[in-house]
């Protein structure tokens, strides 16, 4: 018998047995009779306030069907509608990626900037060396190459660059004058980034002298 029959059968036993009280007949309607009369049997003795308790226990029992259902399905939406912006910050949130650890990148060579007209063999030192010796021969001469040997020595010595350059070649020659005039040889030059030359010594040349002037003109080993 679900909770509203038993309330409504209930009520009915109360006010017949009120009526009885009263010493009023009632006669209940063949509608009601049907689930009634069972229950009258086993309940004309039961006191009034017995019945009125059972009344009152049977509408609180429905009572709290109704706020349990009530609750029950509050929480199932309010559940759903929570879950939905769990659901779409979890899509919204964006994938991180752990990449490794980049190489650093390597220190990049600082680009060497000369003077123009220098001699090609001059220029190719000095992109190399910070300081170049250059001696300046004649081919032909006897004593020119012993020079040579020299200035190479002590060029070498202080970790500068060295270069000879043979001026009896008229080519030469012409590249050696635009660059540093009109010289005779032996002669030995100290040269500079980015092309100066910073000393000048016109006859032989012993391998220390050369040394010193290179290292005053900042080459070092």
């Amino acid at each position: 018998m679900s909770p509203p029959s038993l309330f409504r059968a209930v009520s009915l036993l109360a006010d017949r047995a009120s009526f009885r009280e009263r010493g009023i007949k009632v006669n209940a309607s063949s509608a009601d009779r049907g689930h009634v009369n069972t229950i009258a049997a086993q309940t004309n003795r039961i006191p009034r306030v017995m019945l009125i308790v059972l009344v009152a226990l049977v509408a609180a029992f429905a009572l709290l069907m109704v706020v349990r259902s009530g609750v029950l399905g509050g929480s199932d939406s309010g559940g759903t509608s929570a879950t939905k912006p769990l659901a779409a910050a979890a899509e919204a949130a964006p994938t991180v990626t752990h990449a490794g650890a980049s190489k650093p990148a390597a220190a990049s060579t600082p680009k060497v900037v000369l003077l123009p007209n220098l001699p090609a063999s001059v220029a190719h030192a000095l992109r190399y060396s910070k300081v170049a010796v250059v001696s300046l021969y004649v081919g032909q001469a006897q004593g020119d190459r012993a020079v040579v040997t020299e200035v190479r020595k002590g060029a070498r010595s202080t970790g500068a660059g060295f270069v000879a350059i043979n001026v009896g070649n008229d080519k030469q020659a012409a590249n050696v004058t635009s660059f540093a005039g009109t010289v005779s040889a032996p002669t030995m030059l100290v040269v500079r980034r980015p092309g100066k030359i910073v000393a000048q010594f016109s006859g032989p040349v012993e391998s220390a002298v050369i040394a010193q002037a290179a290292h005053n003109a900042g080459a070092r080993r």
